[in-house]
């Protein structure tokens, strides 16, 4: 792990500049500045990161109107090692194992610096540490999946006594919060 004095300052990033297909637009730049935090932060080095359907459909421009400025690195989804802690973080410290979706409000407010990159900032409050038994890429493919499972039955209001029909995908990450 490198010390924060050692950090670089610039990044590998796969990188978009303009709205379109991911293959006509998605390039990768290897000269992009590793992101400064912020007191409530940290900076992660990447060794994981998960693609959902949501980055597809922003690359292709379907939220502009809420969208971050372009260029844009994408990716919610990561797992990873802390190199560099914020003023104000408590729960974190250099050298933690960590996994999370370091998108809160990912339609609202997207933000510019996603996780398909070497280094990603994060908020405390949206990573957790990363759980022992699992690898740095099963960690990273959890967060936005389990997210949309938890939220699909709140918002079907599901209680004991009701019944759903869950099929694969996201709906496996159903069957495992019902369980929780």
């Amino acid at each position: 792990m490198a010390s924060t004095a050692t950090l670089p300052s610039k990044m590998k990033a796969w990188t978009y500049g303009e709205y379109g297909k991911s293959s006509d637009v998605l390039k990768l730049d290897t000269d992009v500045a590793v992101p400064q935090i912020n007191d409530d932060q940290v900076l992660v080095k990447v060794a994981a990161a998960g693609i959902n359907p949501i980055d597809f459909k922003r690359m292709a421009g379907m939220f502009k109107a809420t969208d971050s400025p372009l260029p844009i690195i994408p990716g919610y989804d990561v797992a990873g090692v802390v190199v560099k802690v914020g003023s104000r973080v408590k729960k974190f410290k250099e050298g933690d194992e960590v996994y999370g979706d370091i998108n809160e409000k990912a339609l609202d407010h997207p933000t510019q610096f996603g996780t398909i990159a070497e280094y990603t900032v994060a908020a405390e409050k949206l990573l957790a540490l990363k759980p022992k038994n699992l690898s740095f890429i099963q960690s990273a493919g959890l967060p936005l999946a389990m997210e949309t499972a938890y939220e699909g039955l709140e918002r079907c209001h599901f209680s004991a006594g009701n019944s759903i029909l869950v099929l694969g995908g996201v709906g496996t990450m159903i069957i495992q919060v019902h369980f929780l």
